[in-house]
């Protein structure tokens, strides 16, 4: 089986849809397998691998940003996110679904929901 040559490395913009809601973010794939998320109301770190031909998985933890209040659905104060995502590429569009993890100041779960994403590359 052939092993796949194509990598993520690179800037990409997007969007992600999750409880009716829809938010841009800009997120940055490094060649070490690490990855950092900007939006406007937070900021992430996590890490990503190639799956398969034109197939990747990336995790991350988003913190969101001290000035900002972020009530989860269910009204709890929420202090991060945990984001698993499986994706796939077509040409310089990824698209992936995965679960988002609503963590609360205290570490406790407060709220689990599904995250779907949409990226292009910047070139």
């Amino acid at each position: 089986m052939p092993v796949s040559t194509w990598t993520p490395v690179g800037r990409w913009t997007g969007t992600v849809t999750h409880d009716g809601e829809v938010d841009d973010y800009t997120v940055t794939f490094e060649p070490d397998g690490s990855l950092t998320v900007v939006t406007k109301k937070s900021t992430g770190t996590g890490s990503w691998t190639v799956t398969g031909d034109d197939a990747l998985e990336f995790s991350l933890r988003e913190d969101f940003n001290v000035d900002i209040t972020q009530i989860s659905p269910n009204g709890h104060r929420a202090a991060y996110i945990q984001i698993d995502i499986s994706a796939r590429r077509d040409g310089d569009t990824i698209a992936g679904e995965g679960k988002a993890v609503v963590h609360g100041p205290d570490d406790v779960v407060i709220y689990a929901t599904g995250a779907q994403t949409e990226a292009r590359r910047v070139s």
